[in-house]
């Protein structure tokens, strides 16, 4: 009896110190075209999975100067797939949503791709930051575009921000202990905010701000 009493206080004790995790709320896991693509042909439809079932609230197609595409959706389970009315055109399209998770935690983002041939990048800007961190965009026009960290940091992403857009754009990074790397489309012309959290190879984080603006 006294055996079954240490046991379950023991239990006890251990649900204490390690309650049940909370859910998270849902992510991105993959689209269709991916975040960041360069396809040769228009596709006929969009698809996002997340990584788990959510309750849309809003997703709209836009096209290179922000302008909404008139298309449909339809979700089932953790998919989302959006159909434009018409053909994509000829260059930066993107999709936007905003999402509820089964945590109630409402989400929101968008992802870039480009239809043929992208324009030329052209010259490299300097992206001043705070806390400063040398940091190079290696183009000046919207489009297929990396920006390059001079830090330790391994790992972590950039989130993009346009008036223009509901959600930010995200962009894994990752790098090689001396720089860090990060590439994506920006699809259209404007000012872009830039949020990065760069994770070290220790674990340490730097997270650092900056603007941009694009032609």
């Amino acid at each position: 009896m006294r055996k079954a009493l240490v046991a379950a206080m023991v239990g006890s004790l251990v649900l204490l110190v390690n309650p049940p995790s909370a859910s998270a709320h849902a992510d991105l896991k993959s689209s269709t075209p991916r975040n960041g693509a360069v396809i040769a042909t228009a596709p006929k439809t969009v698809s996002l999975t997340f990584s788990e079932p959510v309750d849309v609230e809003e997703v709209s197609l836009l096209n290179a100067k922000a302008e909404p595409i008139a298309s449909s959706f339809k979700a089932i389970g953790a998919t989302i797939t959006v159909t434009p009315t018409t053909p994509l055109s000829v260059g930066a399209n993107s999709v936007q949503w905003k999402a509820r998770s089964d945590d109630g935690h409402t989400i929101t983002g968008a992802l870039a791709f480009i239809v043929g041939e992208p324009t030329p990048a052209g010259m490299p800007k300097s992206i001043s930051t705070t806390p400063k961190i040398t940091t190079v965009l290696n183009g000046s026009r919207s489009g297929p575009l990396n920006v390059v960290f001079s830090t330790s940091a391994t790992s972590g992403e950039v989130e993009w921000s346009n008036p223009a857009f509901d959600g930010p754009f995200t962009w894994p990074i990752s790098g090689n202990g001396k720089q860090a790397k990060a590439s994506g489309i920006l699809p259209t012309t404007g000012k872009w905010t830039m949020r990065a959290t760069l994770i070290g190879k220790a674990g340490s984080v730097i997270v650092t701000n900056g603007a941009v603006s694009l032609g």
